[in-house]
């Protein structure tokens, strides 16, 4: 049940409470853009890039655009959240006095330093109302873009001064045998448009094609191949969304069949690589069902 939600331009921000969450309904995913999650109540962890973060009340998660998550949450506890979801540059341009909260999302490898978790009340009470500032109810496309971009440096600069300060949170340990798991992305991440199948990865880890695929699928919910073929299908949107043609964002992204890339590109995104502009757009709808 969605308490707020508002969009301005390619910016968006909602808060969200399940009172019986089922965890089919929060499948792999990522965003064209970069999110701030704040995590208010529930039971549950997020994998990032093959890392598990636990969640508790007043954490926040980071990640950038193209950066793969899924959550994992119990439907015994109601699920409660907030997000927003900005273009890097229309908040924190380079040219702006917040360009260096940039490295929060740019200084970092997918997967690394995603989760913050505040060390004292006070820090705590400010994050919860720059959040609450942010996603109130009764505002106008003006008053909300202007809440936004007040509220939102200031809330990062918080969570870059508690990086600054103490080491952030790691994610939690995983079981030897799953333990290869972030090395197999942190693979896939340096050799994404190179890798040619199942076959390389079996070979460079020493893992059968069936044991990659449980480990997988047991963390993303996915295949190997079908996480490889989502993390190339953001790259690609990223460099559509950069004013690149179709062909060559396909071609450079590892798709060698121009209508393979096309039909998994309109089965994730709802529409064909073509319709993407680097003009700001209004959050489609093929990308508002995968905001939790």
């Amino acid at each position: 049940m969605e308490i707020f939600r508002h969009n301005f331009g390619e910016c968006m921000a909602h808060h969200s409470i399940d009172h019986h969450p089922n965890e089919a309904d929060f499948p792999l995913h990522a965003h064209p853009h970069c999110e701030v999650f704040y995590f208010i109540k529930g039971d549950g962890y997020y994998t990032v890039e093959g890392r598990d973060y636990p969640l508790s009340p007043g954490n926040i998660l980071l990640m950038r655009d193209g950066e793969i998550h899924k959550l994992h949450i119990s439907g015994a506890s109601p699920y409660e959240r907030m997000a927003i979801h900005f273009p890097l540059d229309e908040i924190l341009g380079k040219d702006t006095p917040f360009a260096g909260l940039r490295s929060l999302f740019l200084d970092r490898s997918p997967g690394c330093n995603n989760l913050f978790a505040p060390k004292t009340e006070e820090s705590a009470a400010f994050l919860a109302a720059c959040f609450s500032r942010i996603c109130r109810s009764a505002m106008g496309d003006a008053e909300f873009g202007l809440s936004l971009t007040a509220h939102l440096p200031a809330l990062l600069s918080e969570l870059r001064s508690m990086s600054a300060s103490a080491p952030l949170p790691e994610p939690l340990p995983r079981k030897e045998c799953d333990s290869v798991l972030p090395e197999i992305i942190d693979y896939i991440n340096r050799h994404l448009t190179e890798i040619s199948g199942l076959s390389e990865l079996e070979q460079h880890f020493f893992f059968s094609k069936s044991t990659l695929n449980r480990l997988f699928s047991e963390s993303t919910g996915s295949t190997v191949w079908e996480y490889v073929v989502i993390k190339r299908l953001h790259a690609a949107r990223r460099m559509l969304l950069d004013g690149k043609s179709a062909a060559i964002a396909a071609a450079a992204c590892g798709f060698g069949d121009y209508s393979a890339f096309y039909r998994q590109y309109r089965r994730v995104f709802g529409e064909s690589p073509r319709r993407e502009r680097k003009s700001p757009k209004p959050l489609e709808k093929s990308d508002e069902k995968s905001y939790h």
